[in-house]
Formats: C-alpha cells, sequence, structure tokens
C-alpha cells in the first residue's frame, strides 16, 4: 500500500501540472503573424473594436477570427492595403467612399469574394476581366457578389464582361434613386431626337423593352461594316446627348469623326460624366459639353483635330498619346485634307493642355478664353498657318520654335506668313514682344475675333503688335 501510495503522489503531480499546463496555453493571446503597416485602416479597425498590440499586430481574439463581412462604407478609405489581416474576411462594403472615376480591384486581397461599390462615382473598374483580340474574356477577379453605383451603366468594357462571364454572381447595381436592381444591359435614351437619330444610324444596337420603347442594349457589338465606322455628327434637333456615349464606348465602333453638341436653338448646355474616346477617331469636336470627370484620351492615338469649346468642368486636356498631330509632316499637317488642327475656347476652368512632345506642324493652334490655364508649351512646334493665343490671364507661354513658313500653299522660308493673333495682356505677360520680333517678317497680324459661342456676338478686340 506504501508502495502505491509513493506511486500515486507523483502520478497525480504530473496530471496536475499537465493540466495547468493545458489552461496556459489556451488563455495565451494570439496574433497575426505581420504588423498592419496601413494605418488609416487600423484606426477605423480600432473604433470597431479590434485591438492591436504595439508593434500593430492584430490580436485573433473571437471578433476577428469571426470576421467575414467588414462595412467600411463612408470612411472615405484610400488605402485598401492589410485587410488580409482579417484571416476569415470575404465580403466588404465600400460605399459611398467618394471613389471614382477608377477603381482597381488588384487593391482588394484575394481572399475577398464579396464587394459594395454602391454610392461611389466610379466608370473603370480595373482588374475585374480582360479581353483578348479574339473577344476571349478571362476573368481576373473572382466574385460571388458585386454591387455597383448607378455610374457602371455607362460601362461596357470589365462590367459587361463580368456580366456575360461570371453567370451565377450576384450582381446589382443602382438606379438613379439609389436602389439596388439586379444588372442588365438595356439602356435607355432620354432625348426622343438623339434616340431616333442613333437607332437610324445604329440599328442593330437596339432592341424593344417591356413596354415597346427603343432602347439599346450595351452588351451588343456592332458588326455592320457601315454602321461600325458611322461618324457621329452634331444632331439640331437635340439639346441632350446623355446615350452618346453608348455608342461611343461600344468595342465595335470604329468611326474617325466626332463632333457633338446640343442644339443651338436650345441655348443648353449637356454633360457626360464619363467619355472615353476609342483609337479609331481622328477628329474630335465638342461644343458645350460638361465633362466634369474629364475626357480620357489615352486610347486617341490618332487624333489630329482636338477641338472643345464652352465646357464648364474639365480642367485638365492631355492627348500627348497622339501619334497623329503635328507629326505627319508639313504637306499632312499644315496643308492636306488631313490637316492637324487644335481650338480650345472658354473653358473657364481649365488649367492644363498637354500636346503630343513630337509634335511639330500644325494648320491652327487656338487657345481662347482660357481663364484659368497655367502654363501651355508650344516649344516643338515649327510651324503653323494661324496662332492664336487670347485671353489667357494666368498662362505661362512658351512659345513656338517656328522654322516653317506658308505662302498660297507653298513653302516658302522667306516669304510665308503665319497669322498670329493676340490681346495685349497676353502679349505683354508672356513676352509676346520677343516673339514678334524673332520672327517678324513671317508674322502677320489677325482679325477681331468671335469666340465660338453661339450666344455671344461680340467681337474680341486683336492686339495691333505691328505698330
Amino acid at each position: 500500500m506504501k508502495i502505491v501510495r509513493n506511486l500515486a503522489l507523483p502520478v497525480l503531480a504530473f496530471f496536475v501540472m499537465g493540466l495547468a499546463s493545458c489552461s496556459s496555453d489556451e488563455d495565451v493571446v494570439k496574433y497575426s503573424a505581420n504588423a498592419l503597416k496601413n494605418t488609416e485602416l487600423m484606426n477605423i479597425l480600432k473604433q470597431k473594436g479590434y485591438q492591436f498590440d504595439k508593434d500593430g499586430k492584430l490580436e485573433l481574439n473571437d471578433l476577428a477570427n469571426n470576421t467575414t463581412s467588414l462595412d467600411l462604407s463612408g470612411t472615405k478609405l484610400k488605402d485598401l492595403s492589410g485587410l488580409d489581416i482579417l484571416p476569415n474576411l470575404k465580403d466588404v462594403k465600400l460605399s459611398n467612399n467618394e471613389y471614382g472615376p477608377t477603381f482597381d480591384f488588384a487593391n482588394l486581397p484575394a481572399q475577398v469574394t464579396g464587394v459594395d461599390l454602391t454610392g461611389n462615382g466610379i466608370y473603370e473598374f480595373k482588374g475585374l476581366t480582360k479581353e483578348d483580340a479574339a473577344g476571349n474574356i478571362t476573368i481576373l477577379r473572382n466574385l460571388n457578389k458585386l454591387y455597383l453605383p448607378n455610374s457602371a451603366k455607362y460601362n461596357e468594357d470589365e462590367i459587361v464582361s463580368f456580366y456575360k462571364t461570371a453567370k451565377d454572381a450576384d450582381m446589382q447595381m443602382s438606379d438613379e434613386n439609389g436602389k439596388l436592381q439586379k444588372y442588365n444591359t438595356i439602356r435607355t435614351i432620354p432625348n426622343a431626337g438623339l434616340r431616333k437619330s442613333l437607332k437610324e444610324m445604329f440599328s442593330n444596337l437596339f432592341v424593344k423593352d417591356e413596354a415597346g420603347n427603343d432602347v439599346i442594349d450595351i452588351s451588343k457589338r456592332l458588326v455592320s461594316p457601315e454602321q461600325k465606322v458611322q461618324p457621329l455628327a452634331f444632331y439640331p434637333e437635340v439639346d441632350d446627348l446623355d446615350g452618346v456615349q453608348y455608342i461611343i464606348h461600344n468595342k465595335g465602333y470604329e468611326g474617325t469623326a466626332i463632333g457633338i453638341g446640343p442644339s443651338k436653338e436650345s441655348g443648353k448646355y449637356t454633360s457626360m460624366p464619363y467619355l472615353r474616346i476609342p483609337k479609331s477617331v481622328q477628329m474630335l469636336v465638342l461644343d458645350r459639353i460638361d465633362t466634369p470627370n474629364g475626357i480620357i484620351l489615352d486610347d486617341a492615338v490618332n487624333l489630329r483635330v482636338l477641338g472643345i469649346y464652352e465646357n464648364r468642368e474639365i480642367r485638365n486636356i492631355d492627348f500627348s498619346m497622339s501619334q497623329a498631330f503635328g507629326q505627319r509632316g508639313i504637306e499632312k499637317d499644315m496643308l492636306g485634307f488631313e490637316f492637324s488642327w487644335l481650338g480650345i475656347e472658354c473653358c473657364d476652368k481649365l488649367e492644363k493642355i498637354t500636346i503630343p512632345e513630337k509634335a511639330k506642324y500644325a494648320e491652327e493652334i487656338g487657345l481662347l478664353s482660357l481663364k484659368n490655364l497655367q502654363e501651355i508649351n508650344l516649344g516643338g512646334i515649327e510651324g503653323a498657318l494661324n496662332l492664336k493665343l487670347i485671353d489667357l490671364p494666368k498662362c505661362k507661354i512658351t512659345y513656338p520654335n517656328f522654322k516653317v513658313f506658308i505662302k498660297v500653299e507653298d513653302v516658302d522660308m522667306e516669304n510665308g506668313q503665319t497669322v498670329f493673333s493676340t490681346t495685349k495682356d497676353v502679349y505683354d505677360n508672356t513676352n509676346g514682344a520677343a516673339f514678334v520680333k524673332k520672327y517678324r517678317k513671317n508674322l502677320s497680324k489677325g482679325y477681331d475675333i468671335r469666340y465660338n459661342n453661339e450666344f455671344n456676338t461680340e467681337f474680341v478686340p486683336i492686339f495691333d503688335w505691328t505698330k
């Protein structure tokens, strides 16, 4: 009995120690392997009750481990890195965060399969899908839930591709009132005149809705040889151009000329919150069309004519990607039917214009009544028939370095002329005198002009720098 007692005591002690050890392991606080470097996200998570150690590692308690959905709406969180610190996170709500005009899904961790982007002004959705030249679609981000803002209705690229491919995804889009509706590719054109004109020119994009109305299906592509290259011209009976984007953004559109604006009779302006110009376009003229998110010209490599008139919202015009403007030689750019031409007028918020670095020649360069334009570099321009620099009160101008002058449609280095029109304030504030002195014998004064404003009948007096 004594032997049994002697053996039992050590065994009992060992058992008790083991229990103590197990209890101690369960009480150990566990942390994430990596620290969260995104301090903005950390502060938001702390406000929601998540705990971090002094090194920024997340305490993996029940709250952290059980989090499968995270509401970040209204936080305006710009940096989405570090969300994967929540090990079981699957769904993220990012509504009303002022995102746009672009959102990149590559910024989200791979574990996230549900995203709510409602209430944002997003028009392009990078990192969602890609499509090759043959039309084959690859999904880059596997999502089982995608809630979209109303602005997504203008997207005919990634969103339409995802819709056509991810058949099982819960895909919804906000309507004009902010209410989520099941996503579809049917779009209405509010203006009856525009709707009628577009249907006549691009009939294979139109279908009938349940009420029998003509609507556009943006999942369709232009395939008719005639319709693919149809230019978009001014519509004299139209004062609302909402819907033209569905043609311009169609992947089958190959037109070379776009010249649009509300009717002169209406006296109205129209707005296009999202406008991306395709590769095929050579001539773009927009009159009284506000573009609050700018005009995306990244793809417009063939652009040679650009006219923007009375755009009250645009702040930046960058067509530096063009491989055509001023780069095809004197005969084409200055003299030919396919000339290079730039005219920007009456855009009060415009601050910056960037022309192609290799541009040398143009039939005309006209910058008129741009109250906030800060700078324009024309130093690479070697020849222009007409140069108009008028009413640019804040603009620093790098003047052209002319080498080519034209006389009666012939290159004449001695007697050729460039018509130079300017106002006295521009002449005085930008050292116009030095420019005139350098090219005096090859410059001629222009005539008083009227802005390209249908409601302004007054002429602007041109400064007579010849006196």
